[in-house]
């Protein structure tokens, strides 16, 4: 039932025989349709699935079973679980701030509003989740190589968009997989019936709020029917391609402190790349060294330059936000070392402005209107009003600590997630990004999403600049396209 929808919703026209009771019309139907139901909604309700208990005795004697053949059954499942939610909600409120809400709000829903089906998010997440020591580390754990791992995802999500169920067994020979790779990739997408409901009752114990609790399909976005588990059914095909995607995280996270020092590196370079890819007619630079040789410093990881001045001092942060950081009642203090993270990179980019205005950093000269900006490869502080204050209030007391940091040099910072730089930069250009990220950090638009901000100026994207380097990361790509023009 639930998986119908999903297909209808994405414009699957053979999926409405699911649910009789959709008008043709709601083929396609978005957010705001009385025929559409969010995603993250039905994530939630394919999870309490799970992880109820069937009752004893159930099937003996008269049972009262649900309608699985009517979208109206999804739709009072849904209204039920909503007033469950807002009843939390209340709950949660009667000692919390709101804003802490509108963070865990957004948590849940933006992800699912900007989807993972694009090519920044495919190459971005492979190339810091899937090279280096992390591609090692995934390889000698799974004993199969990273790219045949996202050959076998991309085929088993094309398999299962908008269709019931697949065939687990399917011979994948054509695409060069064998039964084994193709078993031991499916040994990570996909869970069995029963393992799942276990699984999931386990993972749910204890949380207060439903829509916030751990959901069992970010890490097998695949379920697993039959004796043999020969019939798969993926609720939501979306998740196939989140887990072989920025999902990878699962695999490489207990790869220690090297796979991440690895990570981080990445994340810099393809910031850096990115920025210098798409911010003509601005000069873009790497980290550099300044002071005397006795005492040198480090400058913010990308600088900006516009007429030989610094326009723009950036810091990347690559770390990733834990269940807790996103969702628990105090994510400060259930996740402090990731916000302690972007306090650091604060009071790293004012003690380089202070640097700066001492004349330190020889050559370098600031911009008297100089955007500091913090670059996430997470939502960190995504609508956190409550979250981002305390951040500043920590890089205060760094800045307090260190001395010689004055007011001057304390300049707001812009939080960004990577997805909304890459969004204002393709629906924009370079002054129009820089523009976005002031109102951000301090004007009537502080603490709004970058993308949110910006909007889509140009009315036209322009090209990602690394479309064409997908290949390079998953050369079976490229076969796969002469393939279809074969």
């Amino acid at each position: 039932m639930i998986s119908a929808l999903v297909a209808v919703q994405t414009g699957h026209a053979a999926a409405l025989k699911a649910l009789p009771d959709l008008p043709a019309h709601a083929l396609g139907a978005e957010l705001g349709s009385p025929y559409h139901i969010p995603l993250w909604s039905l994530e939630t309700l394919v999870n309490e699935l799970l992880a109820t208990p069937k009752p004893r005795n159930f099937g003996i004697g008269r049972t009262r079973v649900l309608d699985t053949s009517r979208f109206q059954t999804l739709r009072v499942l849904q209204g039920i679980l909503v007033k469950v939610e807002n009843a939390e909600d209340g709950i949660f409120l009667e000692n919390h701030d709101v804003f802490y809400e509108m963070a865990r709000i957004a948590q849940r829903q933006f992800p699912w509003q900007r989807g993972v089906a694009n090519a920044p998010h495919l190459y971005r997440s492979i190339l810091l989740y899937g090279t280096g020591s992390a591609r090692s580390f995934f390889e000698a754990d799974a004993s199969m190589s990273l790219p045949d791992f996202v050959k076998v995802g991309a085929c088993f999500s094309g398999a299962l968009t908008g269709r019931d169920y697949g065939d687990r067994n399917r011979d994948l020979s054509m695409i060069g997989i064998g039964a084994q790779v193709r078993e031991a990739a499916l040994a990570k997408l996909s869970i069995g019936h029963g393992a799942a409901r276990a699984r999931t009752a386990k993972m749910r114990e204890g949380q207060r709020h439903t829509g916030y609790s751990p959901s069992i399909l970010r890490d097998f976005p695949i379920i697993a029917f039959g004796d043999n588990g020969e019939r798969l059914r993926a609720p939501i095909p979306e998740l196939i391609m989140y887990r072989y995607t920025s999902g990878l995280y699962l695999d490489v996270v207990r790869g220690g402190a090297s796979v991440w020092a690895d990570i981080g590196k990445r994340f810099e370079a393809y910031v850096h790349d990115y920025l210098q890819a798409m911010m003509a007619p601005f000069d873009v630079t790497g980290e550099t060294t300044y002071g005397p040789k006795k005492a040198q410093y480090r400058t913010p990881d990308i600088l900006v330059h516009q007429d030989s001045c610094v326009v723009a001092a950036i810091e990347c942060k690559a770390k990733r936000m834990s269940f807790a950081a996103r969702y628990a009642d105090d994510p400060l203090a259930d996740a402090a070392l990731g916000f302690d993270e972007l306090a650091k990179g604060m009071f790293q980019l004012w003690r380089f402005f202070a640097h700066a205005r001492k004349g330190v950093t020889g050559s370098l000269a600031m911009s008297t209107h100089c955007q500091a900006i913090i670059v996430t490869a997470d939502s960190w502080l995504t609508m956190a009003r409550n979250q981002a204050e305390k951040v500043v209030s920590a890089a205060h007391q760094l800045a307090d600590a260190d001395g010689g940091i004055e007011p001057v040099d304390r300049r707001d910072v812009a939080f960004c997630q990577i997805d909304d730089v890459e969004f204002a930069l393709q629906n924009g250009n370079a002054d129009s990004f820089l523009a976005a990220a002031r109102e951000i950090a301090s004007g009537q638009k502080k603490h709004f999403m970058l993308s949110v901000a910006h909007g889509a100026e140009l009315g036209q994207q322009r090209d990602y600049p690394f479309a064409d380097k997908i290949a390079d990361l998953l050369p079976w790509m490229d076969d796969f396209e002469r393939t279809s023009t074969d």
